[in-house]
């Protein structure tokens, strides 16, 4: 028997949820197929490959809904997950926002979004290991220490998404993504004060590098953003305590536009009536910040013709020039907000499922970084936010790394230190924005000087 098709098993499951009484139904299935290669300290590589079919399907009856996800691409587990979904929806409460996406937003991107590349796709693991054994040596020609102790990895992912309603809505598309990775130990780093700069004298430090394409993957690029990033700890020194400007790195400046994401989505506005920061068409920020979300960016990370409801997803600015102007939104979320959705829907456990970015930014200024550098007396140049966990609440508090400013150039490398600041106040507070954005990551942002922020050493 011929397997199914994405499509005939997403098909097959809505069809099934009417069958047994559903109003509406929807189903998203992504057939996955990952592979990876990985080497510690030039030992044997180690491999692993997996197939996986994940189907969620969303039932909705009277303003009830229930969601149930699981793994399996036969009828059998077809039957199994609706009947389970079913159960659930009888003990549900009733909502008025629940159900599917408005028809008139279904569709899909006609353009090439350049999401999958069969060059990469078709990869072998062979050619894979060839990938990976040539990191070590691009390292070592850049710093022999590093390149003896050097771990290195190559993922590759290949997807095929497919969402389908019992309107009749069905569409799929592929995408296929690489990461190159290396980790890096630098032994007997000292400061120049003669102590050890890490554990056991070590320090630590490596990189990744992700793209669409095989063509993307440059093993050379890695290596230079993998030393240069282990090069700059060499010599750290405890930072001045006191209040200082702060100068974000795009590395660490990309953590700002999370925040302000967070508080622009749906989730978020419905609960606290609002974003955080204000209301639509306020001025919520310095005038120097427009963020931006772009699901149409030919090979980015997190484009896309079609979100997880089939909604038709656009490019947005969320905000504009400092001015909020627009949420990110779901079907549910655009409801209560009586809005339309923005085409960000994404899969969860949550029946009215979550709200996330596509290819988001903060868009760039006019000042090259150098001379937001030199315009300082002194300050603090981040360069990684290093806190596990982005607490955010009133204040912005987080740990980081990078190098002081002093007479407007780069000096020494700075240990780990705690900045701090009132949330919006940061935000207010942010006075230049660089020209160096890098729109390869699916979260991005240049470079950005806050005016004033207390530092104080991490002990």
């Amino acid at each position: 028997m011929k397997p199914m098709t994405t499509e005939d098993l997403a098909r097959m499951a809505v069809e099934t949820c009417r069958q047994r009484g559903a109003a509406q139904a929807d189903a998203l299935v992504i057939d996955r197929r990952e592979k990876a290669v990985q080497v510690f300290n030039h030992e044997s590589p180690l491999v692993a490959e997996s197939d996986t079919t994940r189907l969620t399907l969303r039932l909705f009856s009277r303003r009830r809904g229930a969601i149930v996800t699981g793994n399996g691409n036969t009828e059998k587990a077809i039957e199994s997950m609706v009947g389970q979904a079913m159960g659930l929806i009888g003990r549900a409460s009733r909502d008025k926002f629940l159900g599917l996406a408005d028809p008139g937003q279904l569709g899909a991107v006609s353009d090439d979004l350049g999401l999958y590349d069969e060059a990469l796709a078709q990869i072998s693991l062979g050619e894979m290991r060839q990938i990976v054994a040539s990191i070590p040596p691009a390292i070592g020609a850049r710093d022999a220490k590093a390149a003896a102790l050097a771990s290195s990895s190559f993922q590759v992912q290949v997807q095929e998404i497919t969402v389908a309603t019992s309107e009749g809505y069905s569409r799929s598309y592929r995408t296929s993504a690489g990461t190159l990775s290396a980790n890096l130990v630098l032994g007997a780093a000292t400061t120049d004060e003669g102590e050890e700069g890490g554990p056991e004298g070590k320090l630590t430090g490596g990189a990744n590098l992700s793209h669409r394409a095989l063509g993307g993957l440059k093993v050379d690029r890695l290596a230079d953003l993998a030393v240069g990033r282990l090069s700059e700890k060499v010599g750290a020194q405890p930072a001045a305590s006191g209040s200082f400007p702060v100068v974000f790195a795009p590395t660490a400046s990309r953590s700002l536009a999370g925040i302000l994401l967070q508080f622009c989505s749906g989730p978020v506005a419905m609960y606290m009536q609002g974003s955080y920061f204000g209301k639509l068409g306020e001025t919520i920020c310095s005038r120097t910040i427009s963020l931006v979300d772009d699901p149409l960016r030919v090979g980015g990370l997190k484009s896309q013709p079609f979100d997880h409801e089939g909604v038709v997803p656009r490019r947005k600015v969320i905000i504009r020039d400092g001015v909020f102007s627009e949420f990110l939104l779901n079907a549910y979320y655009a409801r209560v907000l009586d809005r339309e959705s923005t085409g960000n829907a994404i899969s969860n456990e949550d029946i009215r499922l979550g709200v996330a970015p596509s290819n988001a930014y903060i868009d760039a200024g006019s000042a090259p970084p150098e001379s937001i550098i030199a315009d300082l007396r002194q300050g603090f140049y981040v360069t990684r936010l290093i806190s596990r966990v982005m607490r955010v609440g009133a204040n912005f508090t987080q740990a980081a790394t990078g190098r002081w400013i002093e007479g407007g150039k780069l000096s020494h490398a700075v240990r780990a230190a705690i900045i701090s600041a009132p949330l919006k106040e940061m935000f207010k507070n942010v006075v230049a924005c660089g020209n160096d954005l890098n729109h390869e990551a699916a979260l991005a942002a240049p470079t950005m000087l806050v005016s004033k922020m207390s530092i104080s050493p991490l002990t």
